[in-house]
């Protein structure tokens, strides 16, 4: 059955949580406050002392209808199951930091094409910001890297590719490798460990000496080598996130190449490496960036999520299995933490002043406090005049 003809319907509504997507069909939230009721005998008088709110509790009705409902609703089970608190983007109420208390999933097997639903309660956990930061870097260190390894070195034989292409694919994997040692190389300094220094002249040599990059580990090695110097140099996450994203767009497959064989193979497998290499260090600056809005981070994980849907498309037009499940995981788990850090980030507010204001007055008009105009100057273009346009940004009021 094709996708087209068993899509999601108009009756249901997209949701989230730690950044597994779902559809839902029914949703409630239960809440009140918490008390101590007071009844006496004989009186006509009651009692009541105000505790405090209730946790507020969200149930959920998630169904799955397409071809691959099984592993869809496998991936929610799965996160539910997961340790630790994350973000539910709610079909109805936004974005809230909850935990899973329950989750139910029944197949319905005697469907035409398959049906999968799914019951889920999660009540909120409204947890301290350094949970998150504990553990930002933890998925950096998973199954993507030797996955993609693998897949690498088995698809990279630039030695049995014909004559013309051999020469092309070739020069694609050392194009790529001397990208990857100019930026390397400007990382280093006078007093850079000797190895940092030597392991860049290896990948120079690679780059430029055709024997060697005939072999796969010569380039795997080069590659990785260069990918490792980058990362430990550059300590501003902003500026690392800059590199490895410009790193990511000089890795395209050469034109012209045969649509089958080894060299369509060989060029694709380069490309792939270098790019899901990129992905993993643009992941790992984005999770280290201080962002002032939600917008911010989560235009952050749009490009990075961008990048790995493309390798993950790949993978499994390719029929590579393996590496199509260890991207989609890590991309699930790197998602769910820029979930979970952009929602407890401001948001961005922008007035229409239909004409050119005074800072102070915008200030002003939108935190009630005209003192806070250089937040809005290091936002928004100031004129000759010294003032701003007719849309002003800022961040919501709190």
């Amino acid at each position: 059955m094709s996708r087209s003809a068993c899509a999601i319907g108009k009756d249901v509504v997209p949701a989230s949580f730690k950044g597994v997507g779902f559809y839902c069909t029914d949703a409630d939230i239960e809440g009140g406050r918490r008390g101590a009721e007071g009844e006496f005998p004989f009186g006509e008088h009651t009692a009541y002392a105000d505790l405090g709110r209730k946790i507020r509790i969200y149930r959920l009705t998630a169904v799955f209808r397409e071809d691959n409902h099984v592993w869809d609703s496998q991936a929610v089970f799965m996160a539910c199951e997961s340790p630790g608190p994350g973000i539910l983007v709610h079909p109805t109420r936004g974005a809230v930091m909850v935990a899973c208390r329950s989750v139910k999933v029944s197949d319905k097997l005697e469907e035409s094409a398959g049906e999968t639903t799914a019951e889920m309660e999660f009540v909120e956990a409204n947890i301290g910001f350094s949970g998150i930061l504990g553990s930002i870097f933890g998925i950096i260190s998973t199954g993507l890297f030797a996955a993609s390894q693998t897949s690498f070195l088995r698809d990279y034989q630039p030695q049995f590719v014909p004559h013309p292409w051999k020469v092309d694919v070739i020069d694609k994997a050392q194009s790529l490798l001397t990208a990857t040692a100019t930026v390397a190389t400007h990382t280093l300094v006078a007093d850079s460990p000797l190895t940092d220094w030597h392991d860049v002249f290896n990948i120079h040599t690679v780059a430029s000496d055709d024997g060697l990059a005939l072999s796969g580990k010569n380039v795997d090695n080069a590659m990785t080598d260069g990918f490792a110097i980058i990362t430990k140099n550059i300590i501003d996450a902003n500026r690392k996130f800059d590199v490895f994203r410009k790193l990511a767009n000089v890795a395209k497959v050469t034109p012209n190449l045969p649509v089958t064989g080894y060299a369509v193979e060989t060029d694709e497998a380069a490309v792939s490496r270098h790019r899901v290499l990129s992905g993993i260090g643009m992941a790992e600056a984005a999770m280290g960036r201080k962002y002032s809005t939600i917008q911010e981070a989560l235009n952050a994980r749009e490009i990075v999520m961008a990048l790995f849907d493309d390798e993950a498309k790949i993978a499994y037009g390719e029929c590579d299995n393996t590496l199509y499940l260890e991207i989609t995981k890590y991309a699930t788990e790197f998602s769910k933490m820029m979930y979970d850090l952009s929602y407890r980030l401001p948001g961005q507010v922008i007035v229409n002043f239909s004409g050119s204001v005074h800072p102070l007055v915008a200030a002003y008009t939108i935190y009630k406090d005209a003192k806070r105009h250089r937040e809005l100057e290091e936002r928004n273009i100031v004129d000759a005049n010294g003032r701003f346009g007719m849309l002003v940004a800022g961040i919501s009021p709190t």
